[in-house]
């Protein structure tokens, strides 16, 4: 029988927070199945008063390393975890597909608010963590569960419900959409029956449905999005390139933003690749503006792009 230190040193890590905003410092226990099966950067995002009174975001690595912190510019209420963005087999950001899961991740942060619900979360197949707002105790026994049913096959499990001691109830369910398979987790209130917490779940699942397109739920959904009524090459951002250490490479430097970018997503790139010593105006693709809008809440490069997008320094 292992006891509670041998328990945590199996299922989890300890990590350093320091708040980006006042500097104020907290341990936070993460599960170790959080980083298992991730190739990206893993979004942490701290409530206020978890560490101290500001809300922020982590990035850590696979080896739990925090990368950087982004001080919020909403409103966290609870510990979340996500992966930040997917890649396909040629390194692109499939911006899609990270759309669709932060989309459904807004559904099961909406839901949190009646109390019915008091945590959620999404897996792929393979067991990877995409999204989670589980307490860590049943996220790392979900994790560990569906790792397991991925190596039993080929038996196919749709549905697993667990009934836990203090009667709440935790649901997982296969669920098939337009462009990927995911296992959706729900951790239901103990206050709802079975029946009732079917239910919930069939209503939420709709909602998930219906989004049908990304490209429909972020217009829909969209408050304030940024849009400038301009034509294409007049997204913007004013910086030096030193294009000469670049030539020989995919990505070009610039200094401004303080990240390289990719040369296929800059207009002008060739009068930049005529003067070794650029300044000026820089013009970007409406593709990597919309990428760049997409990912603005989970990736501290992007938010700092717009920020600088069309200003004179």
């Amino acid at each position: 029988m292992l006891n509670e230190d041998e328990i945590f040193r199996e299922n989890y890590r300890k990590i350093r927070l320091i708040c980006p905003r006042c500097g104020k410092e907290k341990f936070l226990k993460v599960p170790m199945e959080l980083t298992k099966h991730s190739e990206n950067i893993t979004t942490i995002s701290i409530p206020s008063d978890f560490v101290c009174e500001h809300s922020f975001q982590a990035f850590i690595d696979k080896n739990f390393t925090v990368r950087a912190y982004h001080k919020a510019d909403f409103e966290i209420t609870k510990i979340e975890f996500y992966e930040s963005e997917s890649k396909d087999k040629e390194g692109i950001i499939t911006y899609t597909l990270s759309q669709l899961i932060k989309n459904i991740a807004e559904i099961l942060r909406a839901s949190l608010i009646d109390k019915k619900m008091l945590g959620g979360a999404i897996f792929n197949l393979e067991g990877k963590v995409m999204y989670s707002s589980l307490p860590d105790e049943i996220f790392v026994i979900i994790a560990s569960q569906l790792e397991q049913i991925e190596k039993k096959q080929p038996i196919n499990i749709k549905q697993t419900i667990l009934l836990l001691e203090n009667n709440q109830k935790v649901y997982s369910k296969k669920l098939q959409l337009k462009e990927i398979t995911l296992n959706l987790v729900l951790l239901m209130s103990s206050e709802l029956n079975l029946t009732e917490a079917n239910s919930y779940l069939e209503k939420l699942i709709a909602k998930i449905i219906d989004l049908e397109s990304p490209k429909k739920k972020i217009a829909k959904k969209a408050k304030k999005p940024i849009k400038i009524e301009q034509p294409t090459n007049q997204f913007w951002i004013y910086s030096k390139v030193n294009y000469s250490s670049a030539k020989d490479g995919d990505t070009v430097y610039i200094d401004s933003l303080g990240i390289s970018v990719l040369k296929s997503v800059i207009v002008n790139i060739d009068e930049i690749k005529d003067n070794p010593k650029f300044e000026g105006k820089i013009y970007f693709t409406q593709k990597y503006v919309n990428l760049m809008q997409g990912l603005a809440l989970t990736l501290k490069d992007a938010a700092i792009f717009l920020n600088k997008l069309n200003k004179v320094p």
